[in-house]
């Protein structure tokens, strides 16, 4: 793959991914804040829900790949996996800590993006027609 074609998809998934997860702040953020929601079912609300934005956009714009069952399972079993990871760790920051609920969400973040990347970087395979 040329290399600025190479730039062009890490830009675009940059830039679906840091606005999906500032969506993904905020949307915590204001459930948890202002609309007084629980922790954990909002946490996985939102964060399923941009998984299902994440994969479409990247699947359309940035991989310009066919929306398939492989590449589904693929995009979900990683995503899925560091939703539970984040789920895990709210649940044990909130009993280690005393802060307001909406603070979690942004204590997992290091974990859960340091997760994505690393399985999504040696799992999905970016040269080929997959996400």
């Amino acid at each position: 793959m040329p290399y600025s074609r190479l730039v062009k998809r890490f830009l675009s998934f940059a830039t679906i991914g840091g606005i999906l997860t500032l969506v993904s702040l905020t949307a915590n953020f204001v459930c948890l804040k202002y609309l007084l929601m629980p922790l954990l079912p909002t946490y996985v609300l939102v964060y399923a829900v941009t998984i299902l934005i994440s994969f479409y956009f990247n699947s359309r714009y940035t991989f310009k790949s066919e929306i398939n069952l492989r590449n589904s399972v693929k995009y979900y079993t990683i995503y899925l996996s560091s939703m539970c990871i984040g789920a895990f760790l709210l649940v044990l920051f909130e009993k280690l800590s005393h802060f307001e609920n909406w603070v979690y969400p942004f204590l997992v973040l290091p974990f859960t993006l340091s997760f994505n990347f690393y399985v999504s970087s040696r799992t999905l395979s970016l040269s080929k027609d997959v996400t």
